[in-house]
């Protein structure tokens, strides 16, 4: 194990339990998602009968895939804030002090965020499946769907990462980070595109938690769809070059 890698598992498992020893952390994630999931399943059943829902019989199945992908975005939505106390507190220059890569600091808080993502994303994907939903892919399609919102929370977090590094403010990285939030809405999670204003289905195609949403949703009612999985991917991996980039230097800024 190289001395990188080293440091990013110890300093990892330290923001992890920094993470648990908080339950309110992990029930402001799931908490939103799983109110939507359970009422709007039920408030809404019938909306599947409106021409545009493509011969969907069951609502509950059209939204589960949304609110595990909701889940994988609140997931990190506030997840540099951590990051933030510990730079007040003086621990980062305690860390910074140390004979250590200081790149190991930073990801050691970037990739305990797919674990905290998936698993999130697993609680709430469980769920659904208790409450009557399916999985076409069975136990297999149930680990790719979370490892995907996994990833999909650990390119988004840098939407955290950046505003926290730069402005070295807890209010106003709250505050940004709610900038995105309509973006969760204006994706594929309630309704289909085809149900959407034109101005909203324009921001649709772009918008990446959609990507997300129709992978999952194809693991979960279709089958396996390489094409929406393949596109996912794309999207993930594209978001994270430009978010991470912009974190690694908002990181330096903060640590020169």
């Amino acid at each position: 194990m190289t001395a990188f890698a080293y440091e990013t598992f110890h300093l990892g498992m330290r923001t992890t339990m920094r993470f648990i020893r908080v339950p309110a952390n992990s029930i402001s994630i799931i908490f939103f998602p799983l109110v939507q999931l359970l009422i709007f399943s039920q408030l809404y059943q019938d909306i599947v009968q409106v021409p545009g829902f493509g011969g969907e019989q069951n609502y509950l199945a059209y939204l589960a895939p949304g609110q595990v992908a909701f889940t994988a975005f609140l997931a990190v939505g506030w997840s540099a804030v951590g990051m933030l106390m510990e730079y007040r507190s003086g621990y980062l220059d305690k860390l910074r002090a140390l004979p250590i890569n200081r790149w190991s600091i930073l990801a050691a808080e970037l990739i305990p965020l797919f674990f905290q993502g998936a698993v999130m994303a697993g609680v709430v994907l469980a769920v659904s499946l208790l409450l009557g939903a399916t999985i076409a892919t069975g136990p297999l399609g149930f680990v790719v769907a979370i490892s995907l919102a996994g990833l999909f929370g650990m390119a988004w977090a840098g939407t955290s990462f950046i505003p926290a590094l730069l402005t070295r403010s807890e209010q106003a990285t709250g505050t940004l980070s709610l900038v995105f939030f309509p973006l969760a809405f204006m994706s594929t999670a309630f309704v289909p595109a085809a149900l959407m204003p034109e101005w909203m289905q324009f921001i649709n195609e772009w918008n990446p938690i959609t990507f997300l949403i129709e992978a999952i949703r194809s693991l979960m009612v279709t089958g396996y769809d390489w094409g929406a999985i393949g596109a996912a991917l794309l999207a993930i991996a594209t978001m994270g070059v430009v978010l991470q980039a912009g974190t690694m230097w908002a990181f330096s800024r903060l640590t020169r």
